[in-house]
């Protein structure tokens, strides 16, 4: 019974995530009237979280995630 209650928990964790994860991109397809300074520190804010939240279901360091989107916007 009790690994069935663990698996259902992470199932649900995972699929959380995963909904969490469709919310942003949603939210990330809209785009304001105006671009304004504020926006973009909610926007970097956000990100450092995600890069955080990242570096601890991973296991890498959060610099080395901080270089991999640089050299990810190098390449564009």
């Amino acid at each position: 019974m009790a690994t069935n209650d663990v698996k259902t928990a992470y199932q649900t964790a995972k699929n959380d995530i995963a909904n969490l994860i469709g919310w942003f991109e949603c939210e990330l397809q809209k785009e304001p009237e105006t671009i304004q300074w504020p926006r973009v520190g909610t926007l970097n804010h956000v990100r450092q979280n995600l890069i955080e939240t990242l570096s601890f279901l991973s296991g890498f360091e959060t610099r080395e995630i901080e270089n991999s989107l640089e050299e990810i916007r190098g390449g564009l």
